[in-house]
């Protein structure tokens, strides 16, 4: 049995930064990007090549599969300031230490922030319990006037954290505004959070173009008055769903009808930023919880409504459908964040359970849904106190062990914030793959991005297991690469751990490099001196092919054949242990296998390998897709060059769930430009 080397081993799991504080601020946490080289010299190198060590997985890297979505360039990593910045911005220490902690080079280098225009409720209501999301709204009633007047300061918590996150976040800041409720005046309920059914539309009929100035109007203050340019305004929230009732005790919001109700939203907030000469701002649409829901909501607006959004925005806490949702605003020629998202969710014991999920997640929402931007919902979700806020009581403190939502804690007590491994976690991609970066599709437990000003490709790459792993990345299909590979891991406990730490540099042994991944850690990789070039496909054809293979699930109509239909949202549906084989009618020479998963269920492909026959009896294994691809055509590279006629998939092993799902098969011969 081939391994590495005990000195690379040590290289490897070695740390050179160690962080023993659990909590506060960024000078405690802070790490340094420059390295120094293992030795000093070319001799002191150690080179390790594929073929000395027995490789766990394979990612391979190519241009094929860069992201086109905002013609390819990255806007960044953001969070909503709904509804945290109203908490601590009363605070300027708080304040400032979360600008810096989020938004500043020091900390996450977040750059989008999603400014939440409060409805604000019913002064005589009580209802929401959480000292933190009763946010208030821009309007008063004026008893001597007997009006409603804008009272600008009324939002100055969450505002002085706009402005202190704005400026730390720098050139790169993009600010969005959006609304989880019209004012409590403006609905049919009398309650800014829900109506009195939650499936019926609570704005007014009446007041659709008053709620529509209301958003404007903010956003004209924010822009004109504080200095602070935005993007974009998202009138809705989630807002196709029941979730939204009256007297509800978490939050503000609105439920609107998906068709005329929110394409009449749509097209007035579109005229009202017009009318206040805000013709840079855009309006986003719709925010929905689902993106199969996002997908039916879009199709529903009127021609005008359509004309009038410049992005969609989605949520993935239901990520049904999401490839054809990303499919669908990449046909429609529009771009998509995806705009807010977080959970409880753990991969494993331990405090880098939380963590491992959140990697997870964004590596699934962006290698499926292609977005140009990843917003967490909230970087604070739970605050300490021992006099709680506006007469109500803070949650106190989680256990950073489990799931939890948020990335920090804030301790009012003491004027500090906690900080946790999904804190680290976040900043493993955010710190390091930057605006402005070409997202590059990678699947599985990985994603990466390509700096074309720097000439750098970052590489975040997860293992899960309580093992160690190692990992060949295939630069092959690039057309330059470095020698050099910077190395940054997060892995056990806050006061043990590793949080960003600095890694020795490790080198490449051509085009690409092998990485030993520590059990349960989030890595990345940043290698120098990469071009990325352009990589041509050509079509090996396929002569009348014919397609075998075993029983479908249920002898349903999904059949072997659907592989080389040409339609991805066809798909063979065959069972455990389930096969299909190629016939193509004559011998070509290929070495690409482009490959796309069963829509929605690209984990089932896992494990799943690829083999090659010229008489169809005598068979070799040419290929094994290691972990959960994208959704889409995935593009394996092969070692070599093959000349094959038949092609056969296979799933030996597994049950349940692994099941043989696959939607398209194709080969292709490359070209390097």
């Amino acid at each position: 049995m081939k391994s590495i080397s005990k000195r690379l081993v040590s290289l490897a799991l070695c740390a050179c930064m160690m962080v023993s504080s659990s909590g506060c601020g960024a000078k405690d946490n802070n790490i340094k990007d420059e390295q120094t080289p293992n030795g000093g010299g070319m001799e002191d190198r150690i080179i390790v090549k594929p073929e000395d060590v027995n490789i766990d997985t394979t990612i391979s890297i190519s241009p094929l599969n860069a992201s086109v979505m905002n013609g390819g360039k990255f806007e960044g990593w953001g969070t909503s300031l709904c509804w945290w910045a109203n908490r601590v911005g009363y605070s300027d220490k708080l304040a400032q230490l979360s600008a810096d902690l989020f938004f500043g080079d020091d900390g996450l280098r977040l750059n989008i922030m999603r400014y939440n225009i409060g409805g604000g409720d019913d002064p005589s209501h009580n209802h929401i319990t959480r000292t933190d999301s009763e946010v208030p709204g821009w309007l008063y009633w004026n008893d001597k006037k007997q009006e409603y007047e804008y009272d600008y300061k009324a939002d100055k918590n969450q505002l002085n954290v706009l402005e202190r996150a704005y400026k730390a976040a720098g050139d790169d800041a993009i600010v969005e505004v959006f609304s989880n409720s019209p004012p409590y005046f403006m609905t049919v309920s009398g309650c800014s959070s829900g109506g009195r059914d939650g499936n019926v539309n609570n704005l007014k009929d009446e007041s659709y173009k008053d709620f529509a100035e209301y958003l404007a109007h903010v956003t004209d203050y924010i822009q004109n008055k504080l200095d602070i340019t935005v993007t974009s305004v998202a009138p809705m929230n989630e807002p196709n769903t029941n979730f939204w009732w009256y007297g509800s005790n978490k939050q503000e919001g609105c439920h609107f009808d998906e068709g005329e109700s929110q394409s009449k939203i749509i097209e007035l907030t579109y005229d009202a930023l017009k009318d206040y000469d805000l013709d840079n701002v855009m309006v986003s649409a719709s925010d929905e919880t689902s993106t199969e829901l996002q997908i039916n909501e879009y199709l529903s607006y009127s021609d005008k409504a359509k004309a009038s959004i410049g992005r969609i925005n989605t949520h993935t806490y239901n990520p049904s459908k999401i490839g054809e949702l990303g499919q669908l605003a990449k046909d429609e020629g529009f771009n998509m964040w995806m705009s807010e998202v977080d959970g409880n969710g753990s991969v494993c014991d331990g405090e880098m359970g939380p963590a491992l999920w959140l990697g997870e997640k964004i590596i699934s929402d962006i290698n499926s849904l292609s977005p140009s931007a990843w917003v967490l919902w909230q970087v604070i979700d739970k605050h300490i106190s021992k006099d709680g806020y506006n007469g109500k009581q803070d949650s106190g403190m989680i256990d950073i062990t489990s799931g939890f939502w948020g990335t920090a804690v804030c301790d009012h007590d003491n004027n500090d914030i906690i900080l946790t491994q999904k804190y680290y976690a976040f900043g493993q991609f955010s710190r390091f793959i930057r605006p402005g970066s070409t997202i590059i599709h990678c699947g599985g437990d990985s994603l990466a991005a390509y700096d074309p000003e720097t000439k750098e490709l970052a590489i975040v790459v997860l293992n899960k297991s309580d093992k160690p792993k190692t990992a060949n990345i295939s630069l092959s299909q690039m057309k330059t690469v470095g020698d050099t590979v910077k190395c940054y891991r997060t892995s056990g406990t806050m006061a043990e751990g590793e949080h960003w730490s600095a890694l020795d540099n490790i080198y490449t042994y051509g085009k690409g490099f092998v990485a030993e991944l520590a059990a349960q850690s989030i890595t990345t990789y940043v290698v120098n001196g990469v071009e990325m070039g352009e990589v041509s496909l050509e079509a090996v054809p396929m002569d009348n092919p014919t397609v075998t293979g075993s029983t479908p699930w249920n002898n349903c109509s999904d059949t072997a054949d659907k592989v080389v239909d040409g339609d991805i949202l066809t798909f063979f549906d065959g069972v455990a242990e389930g096969w299909l084989e190629i016939d193509r009618g004559s011998t070509a020479d290929f070495n690409v296998i482009a490959y796309a998963p069963r829509t929605g269920f690209e984990g089932r492909m896992t494990g799943g390998k690829f083999y090659g026959s010229k008489d169809g009896k005598k068979w070799t294994e040419i290929y094994e897709v290691t972990s959960a691809p994208t959704s889409g055509f995935n593009y394996a590279f092969l070692d070599k060059t093959y000349n094959y006629r038949y092609i056969r998939y296979d799933v030996p092993t597994g049950g349940g769930d692994y099941l043989c799902n696959i939607a398209e098969v194709s080969l292709y011969k490359t070209t390097q430009k």
